[in-house]
C-alpha cells in the first residue's frame, strides 16, 4: 500500500513534511518517516494514538496527536501533504466533510497536496460503522471548492471508492 499510494506517487514524492490523517497505530506512519523529514499521524482514537507512539517510539522524526474529528492540533501552514486512506468513507454527513477539507486546507502550506480516499458506493444503511456518505467526481467538486482546493487528479478504485489529488489553491 505505502509504495503504491505514497512513495511512488509523483505528485507527493519529494516533499518535507507529511500528515497521516487517520493513521490509527501508524501502519503507514511507520514508512512514511523514511521519506520525509516530518511526519505528523492524526486519529480520533486516543487508543490507537498510544499505540503508534509506543510501537514508533524510536522513530525522532515521528508526532502523533489525538485529533477531536473536529480539527486539527497543528498550525496553519504547517504541512506539505496530507494523505487519508481508510478515513472518509465512513464520514456520515457531506457537512463534516466540507468542514474537514477546510481544516485539512489550513494547516497545508500554499499548493499543498491533499490525496484522499472517497467512497464511490451508495450504502444501503448509513446507520452502520462502515458505512460513509458517497460522491462522484461531480458531487465532490463543489466541497474541495468551497474547501480551498483545486483538482488535480483522480483515479478510479473498483467499484466503491476513487482517490482524488486536490491541491491548496494560492493566489501568489
Amino acid at each position: 500500500v505505502y509504495k503504491l499510494h505514497i512513495s511512488g506517487d509523483e505528485l507527493i514524492r519529494g516533499k518535507e513534511t507529511i500528515l497521516d490523517f487517520g493513521c490509527g497505530t501508524g501502519r503507514l506512519t511507520e514508512f512514511m518517516a523514511k521519506d520525509f523529514k516530518k511526519v505528523v499521524g492524526v486519529d480520533i482514537s486516543g487508543t490507537m494514538i498510544v499505540q503508534g507512539k509506543q510501537r514508533l517510539k524510536k522513530l525522532k522524526s515521528v508526532e502523533f496527536l489525538e485529533t477531536n474529528g473536529q480539527t486539527i492540533p497543528l498550525p496553519d501552514l504547517s504541512v506539505d501533504i496530507v494523505f487519508s486512506y481508510l478515513v472518509f468513507q465512513h464520514i456520515k454527513k457531506r457537512s463534516m466533510v466540507e468542514n474537514t477539507l477546510k481544516e485539512i486546507c489550513r494547516v497545508l502550506q500554499p499548493k499543498g497536496i491533499f490525496k484522499v480516499l472517497l467512497r464511490s458506493d451508495k450504502q444501503k444503511d448509513m446507520n452502520k460503522w462502515w458505512s460513509g456518505v458517497e460522491y462522484n467526481e461531480e458531487s465532490i467538486r463543489p466541497i474541495y471548492e468551497r474547501g480551498g482546493f483545486r483538482l488535480l487528479k483522480t483515479a478510479p478504485v473498483d467499484r466503491y471508492a476513487f482517490w482524488l489529488w486536490l491541491q491548496k489553491k494560492y493566489d501568489g
